[in-house]
Parts: structure tokens; sequence; C-alpha cells
């Protein structure tokens, strides 16, 4: 993919592997795929813990959540952010999907960098965007999406 999207990983977790090389390519097909050339995006791999105190300072939420975004710069075709996901919640949605955990954090990653493109899941209608969107752009990385919902349904429009 093209180098003028840089992806910043901090794997602060020691249980589960990070598929980084698709965690890049995800966040490249969705940035070019919506319409910018550059970017550059943050990627923090954490535990429940973690996410948890990070939900509970920045959204008011006392729960642990899988993935939540932070948008920073979207201006003259470029876009950046931070996208803080949980390994641990994601080894726990995978097995009730039937999926791999990598492919479930690479399904956080597409969501957080839709959400850092713009997108919400806060009504009925964008949340039917936000999965096709998904659908999408994992197809074009290789991995089959039935529509798994990521979480508990509430949205993960992050610190915005």
């Amino acid at each position: 993919m093209s180098s003028d999207y840089e992806v910043n990983l901090s794997n602060r977790q020691e249980e589960f592997n990070v598929p980084e090389a698709l965690f890049v390519q995800a966040v490249s097909q969705v940035f070019s795929g919506e319409g910018y050339p550059r970017g550059e995006v943050g990627i923090a791999i954490v535990d429940n813990q973690e996410i948890h105190d990070f939900n509970v300072r920045f959204l008011q939420h006392d729960y642990p959540t899988d993935v939540i975004t932070f948008p920073m710069d979207d201006e003259d075709g470029f876009l950046s952010g931070e996208i803080m996901l949980s390994a641990q919640y994601a080894a726990d949605e995978a097995q009730q999907h039937g999926w791999s955990v990598e492919e479930e954090m690479t399904l956080y990653v597409v969501h957080g960098c839709l959400h850092l493109a713009g997108y919400d899941d806060h009504e009925d209608d964008d949340r039917l965007e936000m999965r096709r969107l998904e659908q999408h752009y994992l197809e074009k990385l290789g991995i089959q999406y039935n529509g798994q919902s990521p979480a508990t349904g509430t949205p993960n429009q992050g610190a915005t």
C-alpha cells in the first residue's frame, strides 16, 4: 500500500497475536477508499481493564468496550486520529462469531477508521451503513464478514 499512510502500533497486551501488516492494510484500504490520499493513525492494542479505564475517563461509560476512536485532523485530504481496541474483548467476540481474534481485531480497526472518516453508528440507518462499509473493506482484505456486530450493539463513536 501507499507510504502516504503512517500507522503507529502500540501493543500493550501480551495475550494475543497482533496482525500488524493486516492492520496497516486495513488503514490504507479505508482511508484511500474514503477519499483520503494521506493519513496518520495510532493504534493501541490493550486489554479490557485499560479500555475500560479510557471508556470511563473519556466517555463516562463504566464498562469495557471493543474500540474507541479519537479523531484529530480531517482536512485537505489528510486524516488522522487514534484507535484503541481491546484484544481481550475481541477474543470473546470472535469466539461468539466463529472467526479468529485477528479478524475481529481487524474489524475494530476498520470500524475505527470509518469513525475517523466521519461515520457514526448512533442511529439504525447509520449502523447499517457502517456494517455495509465494514463488509466492503474486510472483503477487500480477504476476510469473509457476515455482519458480525461489535460489542453490545452500543455506539462506539469514541471521544469525539
